[in-house]
């Protein structure tokens, strides 16, 4: 039955509750001039990059979303979009989407606009992790088999991957790969120095969850066991499991600078812009220190299905420190990293490493794949705390709602 309280989930006798899917779809698009010429030729604020807001809202709209900030910078546009982050190079569109999106269905478009500027694709990934939730999920991406199919219209030779384990933690890979790497001289050329890393945290601390909620004791029931639909026994739960009401937070800003995240970039990078969604939920864009790599975090903290993912492509020699500064501020019970590194990052193919342990945790399992003639590698690693115990999300009450706008300007699932 509905719940009296406006903004809480509703609780129905058989205990289920509304259930998000954090876990984002990610893609993206490379592009080279159709005349042959290469990437470095197109002006930094030409290619894809001559698109306004306008032209890209429309695009986000087509899979269900809306852009809520836009920031230019130097080398790149960043959107943080309702349903996670949009960025834009001259070259290459990298989309991230959560919930129940309908990513592959921009692709398109985003080709037809590559095209209207001279551009023609020469790389392409569609990736993301197992759904906590995918029977929530709309064509095309009601399975992954579904998804391939789907790619496979726009680019046949297009290879699919499973790295993981099936009956875990695992992740899909889709990637059409059409890059000259040879010279006319038969010898090989720098292409790219691309590297990429993410992290999928699952359950992350309580105490951490509630800075990415409003201000209201009774958001989100975060204690899964033995719930009714009696109001005196939801509110008692929650008081025990949240604390003190002084932890919630009011602005995406607030929720960056308690939570860690400001100091988290500090020291390569910083948060441009931050939003913390009504009731619950968080999304962040930043740009790293060398002006051209963004970061980007994304956060459902409901404890029945909390999830955290950090993502980011600056360029280092070892992404090991990062990483723990990034479980440091989330402290999940389970995560797992993808690294995906080019021959000549700065990393190399030889440089993913996954330590046999983190402080705090174990490695469960891990998967390398090696593509081409040794032009770049992906590697998955899945992680447990040695402490914390993650317990799987109940099964959903309902399909994911969009997101819309109040008439006072505010965000909401």
């Amino acid at each position: 039955m509905p719940s009296q309280f406006n903004n809480m989930p509703e609780i129905i006798e058989t205990n289920q509750l509304f259930c998000f899917e954090g876990s984002e779809k990610k893609m993206e698009i490379d592009f080279r001039p159709i005349d042959g010429g290469d990437t470095d030729t197109i002006d930094i604020n030409g290619g894809l990059r001559q698109y306004n807001r306008e032209f890209w809202s429309d695009i986000v709209a087509i899979l269900n979303g809306t852009i809520l900030l836009a920031d230019p910078q130097e080398k790149f546009d960043a959107y943080l979009i309702s349903e996670s982050s949009l960025f834009v190079y001259n070259d290459r569109v990298i989309i991230l989407t959560c919930g129940t999106t309908l990513l592959l269905k921009t692709l398109p478009a985003i080709m037809k606009a590559g095209a209207d500027v001279g551009l023609e694709v020469c790389w392409f990934q569609y990736s993301r992790k197992n759904f906590l939730f995918p029977e929530q999920q709309s064509f095309p991406h009601t399975s992954f088999d579904q998804e391939v199919h789907f790619l496979h219209e726009y680019f046949p030779t297009g290879r699919p991957f499973i790295m993981g384990p099936l009956s875990s933690d695992h992740w899909y890979l889709f990637v059409a790969d059409f890059i000259r790497r040879e010279t006319p001289d038969g010898s090989r050329k720098i292409v790219d120095r691309d590297q990429m890393l993410n992290i999928y945290m699952y359950g992350i601390d309580p105490q951490v969850a509630q800075y990415f909620m409003k201000a209201d004791p009774l958001i989100i029931p975060s204690i899964f066991e033995d719930f009714s639909a009696d109001s005196n026994n939801v509110e008692k739960e929650q008081t025990k499991e949240l604390g003190n009401q002084s932890e919630f937070c009011a602005t995406g800003d607030e929720a960056s600078d308690r939570s860690g995240i400001s100091s988290l970039l500090e020291h390569d990078g910083k948060v441009v812009h931050s939003h913390l969604f009504e009731p619950c939920g968080y999304s962040m864009n930043g740009q790293a220190a060398d002006g051209s790599s963004y970061w980007t975090i994304h956060i459902t903290p409901e404890a029945h299905c909390s999830y955290a993912s950090f993502e980011t492509n600056f360029s280092c020699d070892s992404y090991h420190h990062l990483i723990a500064r990034v479980l440091e501020v989330f402290r999940p019970a389970k995560f797992t990293t993808v690294e995906h590194v080019d021959a000549d990052s700065r990393i190399g193919i030889a440089g993913p490493v996954c330590p046999a342990s983190l402080d705090g945790y174990d490695l469960a399992g891990r998967t390398f794949n090696e593509f081409g003639t040794k032009d770049y590698v992906v590697q998955m690693c899945n992680y447990v705390s040695k402490t914390a115990q993650y317990v799987a999300p109940p099964p959903p009450l309902l399909r994911a709602p969009p997101l819309h706008k109040s008439d006072s300007g505010e965000w909401s699932k």
